[in-house]
């Protein structure tokens, strides 16, 4: 870049700073204060036109037969549970190895971890075999 063409950018710049950042807060300004009629003046008017009524809450309900193939949902529940307590069951044994083994090989650390991993297993198991009940006793109590 050239000298001319420096001085001329640090002139620019220069007058920016002085003048130009007020000249940007005024435009800002501006359009803070216009903006929301200008969105009034666009938005479409809502059809129909809504009652003092309120909204009706009695023709709310669930029903299981407006979702299409409702089937295919319990089908997926009953997949997730039966591969949550399998995959619990499996915690389980590999928590119950590893605080076999451990002792045996001197690793005292990996058989305290194995013993919490029983532990956490076991409350995962609880928690998924019983996942439909907790769940009926929700929506009866609630």
């Amino acid at each position: 870049m050239s000298g001319r063409a420096r001085g001329f950018l640090r002139h620019w710049i220069a007058g920016f700073k002085r003048g130009g950042l007020i000249v940007l807060h005024q435009f800002a300004a501006a359009l803070t204060v216009r903006a929301p009629a200008a969105t009034a003046l666009l938005a479409p008017t809502p059809s129909p036109e809504p009652s003092g009524e309120g909204f009706d809450f009695s023709r709310i309900s669930p029903d299981p037969s407006a979702v299409p193939r409702s089937d295919l949902f319990y089908k997926l529940a009953n997949a997730a549970l039966f591969l949550g307590v399998i995959s619990a069951v499996a915690g389980l044994a590999a928590g119950a190895i590893a605080f076999g083994i451990g002792p045996i090989f001197g690793a005292h650390i990996i058989s305290d971890r194995g013993k919490s991993m029983m532990w956490k297993a076991g409350l995962v198991a609880i928690v998924v075999g019983s996942a439909t009940s907790i769940i009926a006793f929700l929506l009866t109590e609630i």
